[in-house]
């Protein structure tokens, strides 16, 4: 993508990591214990929750959350370092380049800006487009026509809202999960590392 479009910011989406630590909770045999014990569903959400860690304090994090992981979890702390963090390297100088930027994941920053953890707006596009043509590998033809319903829809909406209508507003309990993550990752600085983690964990599921 970025050789396509040189000048893109790649951000990545905070639903699709969690489920990727589902998926690799159930590859390590681990599905059963996140299910049934609640202190290991919140260690393991810790893991995830690096997420809001500030860039430049995510190695201590690591070091950090590593001394509290039961064992059963290092595994997967091995796993979201290798892909999302890079492994150090054996000299101890730096680490290799991880398979997802830092950047494109962290969401630390783009949590005190008010910007959205998930990709929900374009995955929703996506699906209305689907339905609009009905089948996964439509004609040219087809797809224009799919593309100008879509857009049309879109339009009316448009003069909606500019007329004086409201917005569709999220659910009430997900704006105040979004106020408790702000109101935490805003005070990062007066928490240890590991009561912030667990009071972002807290307020997430990973639906497994």
């Amino acid at each position: 993508m970025r050789e396509s479009f040189p000048g893109v910011i790649v951000k990545g989406c905070f639903f699709h990591l969690a489920q990727n630590m589902r998926k690799k909770l159930g590859e390590l045999g681990l599905t059963r214990f996140y299910n049934e014990d609640p202190e290991f569903s919140l260690k393991a959400k810790m893991i995830t929750a690096l997420s809001f860690v500030p860039i430049d304090n995510l190695d201590d994090a690591i070091d950090t959350l590593s001394n509290v992981l039961p064992p059963e979890l290092h595994q997967l702390l091995n796993w979201f370092e290798d892909n999302y963090v890079g492994r150090p390297n054996r000299r101890g100088n730096g680490r290799r380049a991880p398979l997802f930027d830092v950047e494109m994941w962290n969401l630390y920053q783009r949590t005190l800006a008010g910007k959205d953890r998930t990709n929900n707006h374009a995955e929703a596009a996506h699906r209305r487009l689907q339905t609009e043509l009905g089948v996964q590998h439509p004609t040219l033809w087809k797809f224009i026509d799919g593309l100008r319903a879509v857009q049309k829809g879109r339009d009316i909406y448009y003069e909606h809202i500019i007329a004086g209508n409201e917005p569709v507003k999220k659910l009430r309990r997900y704006r105040e999960v979004d106020a408790r993550i702000l109101h935490i990752v805003q005070n990062f600085e007066r928490h240890n590392v590991v009561e912030y983690l667990r009071g972002i964990a807290h307020n997430y599921q990973m639906g497994l």
